[in-house]
């Protein structure tokens, strides 16, 4: 329980962040979307039910409050969390080499998914742009900065969430 507190403040406080610091940066086009992290972080160390109820809560938010297409984030945010959730026990949560690659491909999983379900392929933009001027630098932008608050939220997660866990 005292986990899922602590993604839930996380996932608050990087929202703050990211409507107001991240926005101000000069790759703010395509930066970091550090909610996703949140998101698969949840996920992948709690399993796929927090990771689907943090990405819930987090499409939900974003949609509400920040204007950004209500039920296109929290589909997406869900699926997120619960492919994460699969990976937990598969892959060392220390295995940052490893973790950078996956939040990479999953960044642009979730950009695609995006790109597919807006209002973009509707006015025929072409892929090939979107790849190069959004996909890719956007999964390594967030790759580089979700790595960064991964380690961090590693540390700061309570102690007795996992025995927590267990119990549930």
């Amino acid at each position: 329980m005292r986990q899922k507190a602590f993604y839930i403040l996380a996932l608050f406080l990087i929202i703050i962040l990211q409507t107001t610091f991240f926005h101000r940066l000069p790759a703010a086009s395509y930066g970091p979307d550090l909610i996703l992290v949140v998101v698969f972080t949840a996920g992948f160390l709690s399993g796929s039910q927090t990771g689907i109820a943090i990405g819930f809560l987090a499409g939900f938010l974003q949609g509400i409050l920040l204007g950004s297409g209500f039920g296109l984030y929290t589909i997406s945010r869900m699926l997120i969390g619960a492919a994460a959730g699969l990976l937990k026990g598969n892959v060392y949560k220390e295995s940052l080499a490893l973790l950078c690659l996956i939040l990479f491909f999953v960044t642009f999983f979730h950009e695609i998914l995006i790109f597919l379900l807006s209002e973009q392929v509707i006015l025929r933009v072409g892929f090939q742009t979107v790849l190069v001027n959004r996909l890719l630098p956007a999964s390594f932008y967030n790759m580089l900065v979700g790595m960064l608050l991964y380690i961090l939220m590693i540390y700061l997660i309570p102690v007795g969430g996992f025995q927590d866990e267990q119990k549930n």
